[in-house]
């Protein structure tokens, strides 16, 4: 329920042992290292040359990404598929697997797909481009070689067509249409070369898109005419397609390397994690520095480790210094029940290192919110289900194992505060639902807001905490506990409107806000500015007011739930389909309800948290404790 501490490490050890202890270090999993003043040490340093790891994981990933299971999984059963475990200790065997050899073949036949493909491609544009000429049924051969005459073959618009016949009718020349194709006709025009110039004249007053087929010219053989050009196009792009299929064929026999593709990415990977831990030492002729952090709680172990690897290994371990603070690493350490809310915190920022972590305040607060939020027991059977099944199943780690099991605490408050303030799929069990907010809202609005009150009422006690801490203990003690005394004595007094003391208590407090607030010696200026701090009284009723969003979400939730389950009693009624319909409709409506109610819970109820309980005590800025470890995108290492 803090903020765990950490100690210093430093490490030096001969030079031609950093390598295998970065390793060893990623194997562990329970330091950071990072970066040396190298110059202020006189140190060098040696920078990390990654790019030919980054190349063959790029190349890797392409064809595992491209290369079908062997046993395919499908929907749930591929979710649920833990990662295959392999030794730490093979991490060196599997590099020995001749992957380049298995990636580069399968490279060159994608190539060759691909090129087959684009080949494809290109005889389909030269199809389009010849049908409209399939009725010119004579041999090309023929178009060509005359001494005394011009051939052209030209595309023009149909409505031009009979004026340029006119037009040419004078001239020694004739004008055919091979087709027309909408508003476009294509002709073929042969014309007398004595008379070019005039007869291309006429040409130039019509839009006319003239057509070569000198590139099929030189591919003649003999009479070929354009239909036999065609055919000939669609032999060539079968015999492509069927290359195609024994190319994807051989392509998908590399299945049976995916799994060791996989497993040799993440070697790679991590070696190349390795290489960038090892270029962060200081180096010497024969030796080397490492500096990093370790958690306190891990300083035993890896001692004992460190001298299991190396007796030649010196390790020093000690306490931050005060000018190392912005550099310390921050671990939030909660107990097991709560570590999973630290997702929320996470997701704010971590907090400074010496602060407050809020995770333990906030977990109660976000665990009724959101089931008050969504208010749907039905739903939070389904989310505690689900979660508990992917957690037993995939076995996740880290911070996925954290979501999945906050989720499946989510689920659990809707199941308790659906069943007292809602329904199960939207039927109240009635002896158990002790505020019905459809039917009466204001006692859950006084609830919401209740509860915020208290929550706004805890962020002004950590504040004085955190001045108390930093010092400030007269405006900690005067100044927050003034708000803390005035605020519920108020409350109270207007309430009960009976014990004078309640009163005199909320006087004690203003004045403590009033005197104290400013750290001006004038006291006019301290009191005129005491008064400015007393209108902040408005801030933590709007606060509290924003705990209002709590009922409108539970009443939509409800609402949709309330709705869903009307729409399945028409659908019911009608004859044969009618029991079809209505469980389409259960289903698909209470699944669009419990989807759009868990999004808003979580955001809302995430956002009470973020603006209006950590905005008056909590600083986020802290980094976040990075060790060396063995990455996992694919498989897992076991030690």
């Amino acid at each position: 329920m803090a903020i765990a501490p950490v100690k210093r490490m430093e490490v030096l050890l001969p030079k031609d042992e950093l390598e295998g202890f970065v390793s060893y270090l990623q194997e562990l999993g329970v330091a950071q290292l990072d970066p040396l003043p190298y110059e202020e040490l006189e140190l060098s340093s040696s920078p990390a040359e990654v790019a030919d790891y980054e190349r063959w994981l790029t190349r890797i990933n392409h064809v595992i990404q491209n290369l079908p299971e062997l046993e395919p999984k499908k929907g749930l059963e591929k979710l649920l598929t833990p990662k295959a475990k392999y030794s730490a200790s093979l991490r060196k065997v599997l590099l020995d697997y001749g992957y380049q050899k298995v990636v580069e073949d399968y490279e060159e036949l994608e190539a060759r797909r691909a090129q087959l493909v684009q080949h494809i491609k290109q005889m389909e544009r030269e199809k389009e481009f010849l049908i409209p000429l399939t009725a010119l049924n004579v041999p090309l051969r023929s178009l060509t070689g005359l001494n005394r005459c011009l051939v052209k073959i030209a595309e023009v618009k149909t409505e031009d067509i009979e004026s340029l016949k006119e037009n040419l009718a004078d001239q020694p020349a004739s004008i055919s249409i091979i087709s027309t194709e909408k508003n476009l006709a294509y002709v073929l025009i042969i014309y007398h070369q004595s008379l070019r110039e005039e007869v291309e004249a006429i040409f130039s007053g019509y839009k006319l898109a003239f057509i070569s087929l000198d590139h099929y010219l030189l591919k003649l053989k003999g009479d070929e005419k354009v239909s036999d050009l065609i055919a000939e196009l669609e032999q060539q792009k079968s015999q492509a397609k069927e290359e195609i299929g024994k190319l994807e064929k051989d392509m998908s026999g590399f299945a049976v390397h995916r799994p060791s593709l996989m497993a040799v990415y993440d070697v790679l990977l991590n070696e190349k994690q390795k290489l960038v831990g090892t270029s962060l030492a200081g180096l010497t002729e024969k030796t080397a520095w490492l500096a990093g952090w370790v958690p306190a709680a891990q300083t035993d172990y890896l001692v004992r480790k460190v001298n299991q690897f190396s007796p030649t290994i010196y390790l020093n371990l000690r306490d931050p210094k005060p000018e190392e603070r912005d550099e310390v690493p921050v671990i939030l350490d909660n107990p097991q029940l709560i570590k999973p809310f630290e997702v929320v915190t996470s997701l704010y920022g971590l907090p400074l290192p010496g602060g407050i972590d809020p995770t333990i305040f906030l977990a109660p607060f976000f665990f009724v919110f959101v089931g008050m939020c969504i208010s749907e027991a039905g739903y939070g059977l389904v989310m505690s289900l689900l979660s508990l099944l992917y957690l037993k199943k995939a076995e996740p780690k880290g911070g996925t194992r954290l979501f999945m099991t906050l989720f499946f605490y989510l689920g659990i408050s809707n199941m308790i505060f659906g069943t007292l303030f809602g329904g199960w799929f939207g039927f109240p069990i009635k002896p158990l639902v002790l505020i019905d907010p459809i039917e009466n809202p204001i006692p859950y609005l006084i609830l919401s807001l209740a509860l915020g009150f208290i929550q706004v009422m805890l962020s002004t006690f950590l504040s004085l905490v955190k001045d108390f801490r930093e010092g400030n203990k007269v405006t900690a003690i005067a100044v927050k506990g003034g708000w803390l005394l005035l605020l519920p004595s108020l409350l109270f007094y207007f309430l009960l409107k009976q014990p004078p003391v309640l009163g005199i208590l909320a006087l004690i407090g203003a004045a403590g806000i009033v005197f104290f607030s400013s750290p001006s010696r004038n006291i006019l200026a301290r009191f005129f500015n005491g008064l400015y701090a007393l209108y902040g009284i408005t801030s933590y009723f709007s606060d509290t007011l924003s705990y209002s969003r709590i009922l409108a979400l539970g009443l939509s939730t409800g609402v949709i739930a309330m709705v869903v389950n009307s729409l399945v009693q028409i659908a019911w009624s009608f004859p044969f389909v009618g029991w079809i319909i209505g469980i389409l409709i259960f289903a698909g409506g209470h699944l669009f309800n419990l989807a759009i109610g868990l999004l808003g819970g979580f955001v809302h109820s995430m956002r009470l948290q973020f603006v209006e309980f950590f905005g008056r005590f909590y600083e986020s800025g802290g980094k976040p404790f990075k060790p060396v470890k063995l990455e996992n995108k694919y498989i897992e290492f076991i030690r």
